[in-house]
């Protein structure tokens, strides 16, 4: 089995597909809420152990070496001995060498990991702020502000599911913004889609697509307005203890706890080390307990390992169903995939089954339910192939599919290259309501899922390869297909006009033999060969225009679908 750092985005989907099916119909069906710790941001602000690097430098830097009694050096000594050191290892640290070169300094970092809350609760004479090193030492303001740095993979693939409808809780102990940056860079900061969640008065607002409850603070809003916002960073050992009973939190308190008693939990970066943590998912017990065996999964953690905390939590929300099943409940609950990697497969397991949905729901009354399942595997084997694109780069990837779904998108609805930053979702209901859809008949994404589908199939059977169109240059089309010596573009258009715009806009002409339109809601009356024509196809068959709602309603079998599709395509 692959580790978490070394799974690749396929792998992650054979695990969705296989022993965590249960977790990704759960996502689809937008049923998990996302439990998010600093795992998710390390490539882009400190982590815990930068956290650390910061204060240990610090105090080292300011001893005034001609003074015994100095406060720094006696900040420094206690959060030494936070980091629990063997005397022999004590020993080897100098305090007149840089932190980076004590030769013990992978140990210190490790181990006051579990005691960074200590750490910043240390005070250092001469600064009454209980808050000192926290606020000016580590500077959570510039640090971890999103004014300089850019969203990361993880945070850009919470951004879709989000946007697709799938995500309704983002309870984070993280105070960055980069969550809320990559929102605002997928929405045009439209504020439509994300509502933050710091104080009581928060959750007053009206409800969007998806809550971001950031219950350790916020740095964005602390630097804005330390007066208000400044207290509520959540990091000294104090503050966390005291927190559970801390009236100012209350209110996000109860959210917290209604999350985990009523929502599975899906933690991604999250060591959950924190006792308040602990304490939510235990008060969370009291409320309501979890019963096992439990489909979807009540806990999952996107981890190399379960620690000590996460197994608490466990301990905690089975009960006594723990004790009898450790070894069956411990399997369910490890996701062994990092969130790069995990996120990326759900991104791409949303995507595929709400496609593989609208397959389902296609007006095709000739088409078994087991014909459809059919069809919609052309999906699967298309989303398979895409993800062998994710591998090493797993940012560029999410980004090229970003534009590429956003083009494809504009193109299908209306026949206009993308003129803005926004992501075009398939939609913002998840995958158990989508045939409730007002809007399902109409739409065209029906057919538009179909016409994939069937493509999938196609490039599955050997009859072609897919390629990626150049989201640059929309001429290239949605994607294209590589048959022999030939490369064909393939555009989708929702009804009439998006197909008349895609004449209009010079993308197509008449006489392009090397395109394709497929329409999903207005199929192209066949017209009539002329008399003066040669007989037979002459081998230039200029624009092609397909019908799939015509093939749908038409077609007895789902190879039949893919006969049909092939003949009118001229493929």
């Amino acid at each position: 089995m692959p580790t978490a750092a070394t799974i690749t985005v396929r792998q992650a989907l054979d695990l969705l597909d296989g022993p965590f099916a249960g977790l990704a119909l759960g996502v689809a069906q937008r049923r998990y809420a996302f439990w998010l710790g600093s795992g998710i941001s390390h490539d882009r602000v400190d982590d815990l152990k930068g956290v650390i690097t910061r204060v240990l430098t610090y105090l080292r830097d300011n001893i005034d070496a001609g003074n015994a009694n100095c406060a720094y050096r006696t900040a420094l000594e206690e959060a030494l001995e936070l980091a629990h050191l063997s005397a022999t290892d004590r020993a080897r640290v100098d305090f007149t060498t840089t932190v980076p070169g004590w030769p013990v300094i992978d140990t210190v970092l490790t181990n006051l990991t579990r005691e960074y809350s200590r750490l910043l609760d240390i005070r250092v004479g001469g600064h009454n702020e209980p808050d000192y090193l926290l606020w000016e030492v580590v500077d959570v303001p510039t640090t971890f502000s999103a004014a300089h740095v850019m969203p990361d993979c993880e945070h850009l693939c919470l951004a879709i599911l989000l946007l697709e409808g799938v995500v309704p809780d983002l309870p984070t102990a993280n105070w960055d913004g980069l969550i809320e940056a990559a929102v605002d860079e997928l929405t045009d900061a439209a504020g439509t889609a994300l509502r933050v969640c710091v104080t009581p008065e928060d959750l007053r607002q009206p409800p969007l697509l998806t809550r971001l409850i950031k219950f350790h603070g916020c740095a964005i809003r602390a630097a804005a307005d330390p007066g208000t916002y400044r207290p509520l960073l959540i990091a000294r050992y104090s503050q966390i203890t005291a927190w559970p009973h801390n009236h100012d939190y209350e209110l996000i308190r109860r959210q917290l706890v209604d999350l985990a008693a009523t929502k599975p939990t899906l933690m991604v970066g999250l060591s959950a080390q924190d006792v308040n943590i602990q304490f939510l998912f235990g008060e969370a017990r009291a409320v309501m307990a979890w019963a096992w065996p439990c489909d979807p999964p009540a806990h999952v953690f996107a981890e190399d390992a379960l620690g000590q905390d996460q197994r608490n939590i466990l301990r905690v929300v089975y009960r006594d169903d723990y004790d009898g099943n450790i070894q069956a409940i411990e399997t369910s609950a490890l996701f062994r995939a990092y969130g790069k990697p995990a996120l990326t497969a759900l991104v791409l397991h949303v995507l595929g089954a709400k496609l593989r949905t609208f397959v389902q729901n296609v007006d095709a009354p000739n088409l078994t339910e087991a014909e459809r399942s059919a069809v919609a595997q052309g999906i699967v084997m298309l989303r398979n192939r895409v993800a062998a694109a994710a591998e090493p780069d797993r940012l560029a990837f999410i980004r090229s599919l970003i534009r590429t779904a956003k083009q494809a998108m504009a193109l299908f609805q209306e026949g206009t290259p993308v003129a803005d930053r926004r992501y075009r979702a398939l939609g913002d209901e998840p995958i158990h309501r989508i045939s409730a859809d007002a809007n399902l008949t109409t739409s065209g994404v029906r057919e538009l899922a179909a016409a994939i589908a069937v493509i999938g199939l196609g490039d599955s059977a050997g009859n072609w390869t897919v390629r990626e169109a150049d989201p640059a240059d929309p001429r290239t089309g949605a994607l294209r297909l590589v048959s022999g010596a030939n490369t064909i573009r393939i555009f989708f258009a929702a009804n009439d006009r998006a197909s008349v715009q895609l004449e209009i806009n010079g993308l197509v002409t008449p006489g392009d033999s090397d395109a394709i339109i497929i329409h999903s809601t207005s199929p192209v009356p066949k017209m009539a060969r002329s008399p003066l024509a040669a007989p037979g196809r002459t081998g230039h068959p200029g624009l092609r225009n397909v019908g799939m709602a015509e093939l749908l309603h038409e077609a007895t079998s789902s190879d039949n679908l893919g006969e049909r599709f092939r003949e009118e395509a001229i493929l």
